[in-house]
């Protein structure tokens, strides 16, 4: 499939999805995941895979698996909502770029912080440096 045609898919796919995975799965996840969110979708060039990337408030590492248990609903009724001839089989995948993203600003927050320490050493040095040079002229 051209990837024109199958970004335009991938487009639809993450217009469609959340209401037929609200619709099937209901209140019984807003109380164990809080909040879903459909990351992105990217299906196989040749259609016959669709991965959907999921994120959650609470227990995100749980949401694929507890998405996969109605799988069977969800791919029925995307099947129903999509015209199209080949149809990609759905596979729910957990989407950690949240957290991924938390951890490197973290790490940056650290390094920011002892560079920060580094850059008031050599700046202490060099002011006594530059104090004892000026004492030592006089």
């Amino acid at each position: 499939m051209k990837e024109e045609r199958l970004k335009k898919l991938e487009w639809i796919s993450l217009e469609v999805l959340p209401a037929i995975i609200f619709e099937t799965i209901g209140r019984e996840a807003e109380l164990e995941f809080q909040l879903i969110t459909i990351t992105w979708v990217k299906i196989s060039t040749d259609l016959s895979y669709m991965d959907v990337f999921v994120s959650a408030i609470k227990n995100p590492e749980k949401l694929a698996k507890f998405l996969a248990w109605y799988n069977y609903e969800i791919q029925k009724k995307f099947n129903k909502s999509v015209n199209i001839r080949r149809l990609p089989k759905i596979r729910f995948r957990s989407d950690n770029s949240w957290e991924t993203s938390q951890n490197i600003n973290s790490i940056v927050k650290d390094i920011s912080k002892e560079l920060e320490k580094n850059d008031k050493k050599i700046l202490q040095k060099n002011l006594k440096d530059n104090l004892n040079e000026k004492l030592n002229k006089k």
